[in-house]
């Protein structure tokens, strides 16, 4: 672990265990309740167009932005034949509301590490707040002593993601220029992207990432090392908190596919994916934590991660038949690639 985070004489037992579990619980509960108490709190200032009835396919009941490695990239393509339905999780208002209500409840998060800091260690009100904002990471990675150390941090996502990129490359689609275009270079694909840059980019590229990586690693990892937690708790344990936020897509998913037998499985399954890889992430996220002392590269990772999304070699290769190899050797090296990193990190 960082040097930074080693706690001083004293912070050191300022909580038990339990403790540190019920504010990490306080802590999820609080964002992810905020995506729905946002709808019922916050003034709505549109007005509906039309009162159609929908299919339940198009019954988006409005499920919180999925970080990381957004599985459902898909489903943002889909609009109603009026833009998204008002509600639903990429209609403008919903969008803003949430916005709004995931960044004051990271700002409580937030604040809650820094009063029970203040108000249970022996440190005066200035002590506390620096101690607080370095247990929270909210500084700069630290220094190692060769250039390999400093540069893995913000490397080990993109060596891991050396195969999606390929394909997307193969596809013409890589992230942030776009598709390739006849006669068009970089610097017009860039505009081209700025251009269609609007509030689900923001949402799922800046809002999302900055407030779950705030929450999900800084102020749980901080409550966890006061609680006394081991280095294997704190990278394996913590980030099923990430995990089980997610939970509550099941429900979701099934009223949206039109409560059937079939939803419910469907639900289910879709679950346990996510709960697998937003959990291998949080892994990853929270060793990088550790390893840095610093919130900012998880943070970099995560939105990179988003940006690429989940594509699997079967379907990069069902699209390129011809580049089977190319793939699975670009998949493989990135694997190994980021298992290395990891190692030398």
């Amino acid at each position: 672990m960082d040097p930074s985070l080693a706690l001083p004489p004293n912070l050191v037992g300022i909580i038990s265990p339990s403790t540190s579990h019920a504010l990490s619980f306080l802590f999820t509960s609080s964002y992810v309740g905020s995506l729905y108490i946002s709808q019922k709190l916050i003034p709505t200032s549109y007005t509906p167009k039309s009162s159609r009835p929908t299919t339940p396919k198009e019954d988006d009941d409005g499920s919180p932005a999925i970080p990381p490695i957004s599985s459902d990239i898909d489903e943002l393509q889909f609009k109603h034949d009026t833009g998204p339905r008002p509600g639903s999780r990429d209609h403008p208002e919903t969008i803003k509301k949430r916005m709004i209500a995931v960044t004051i409840a990271t700002a409580l998060s937030l604040s809650g590490v820094y009063l029970t800091i203040k108000n249970l260690s022996t440190s005066n009100n200035t002590a506390g707040l620096g101690q607080s904002l370095t247990l929270l990471g909210l500084r700069l990675p630290t220094l190692k002593d060769g250039p390999v150390g400093n540069i893995l941090p913000w490397t080990l996502a993109p060596i891991l993601m050396t195969g999606p990129l390929v394909s997307l490359y193969l596809d013409g689609d890589l992230p942030v220029v776009g598709g390739r275009h006849y006669g068009e270079g970089l610097i017009q694909r860039l505009k081209r992207g700025w251009k269609g840059f609007g509030l689900i980019e923001l949402r799922n590229y800046g809002v999302a990432p900055i407030t779950e990586e705030l929450v999900f690693r800084s102020t749980i990892l901080s409550v966890s090392i006061l609680g006394g937690l081991s280095f294997k708790s704190l990278v394996f344990g913590t980030p099923l908190w990430f995990g089980i936020a997610h939970a509550h897509h099941a429900l979701e998913t099934y009223r949206k596919n039109g409560s059937t037998r079939d939803a419910a499985i469907h639900a289910i399954l879709s679950c346990l994916f996510q709960l697998g890889y937003t959990t291998l992430f949080g892994w990853f996220a929270s060793y990088l934590f550790l390893r840095t002392g610093s919130v900012i590269p998880p943070l970099v990772s995560h939105i990179f991660c988003n940006s690429v999304g989940i594509y699997l070699p079967s379907t990069a290769i069902a699209r390129h038949p011809k580049k089977r190899f190319l793939i699975w050797t670009s998949y493989l090296a990135g694997i190994a690639g980021f298992v290395w990193g990891l190692r030398r990190l």
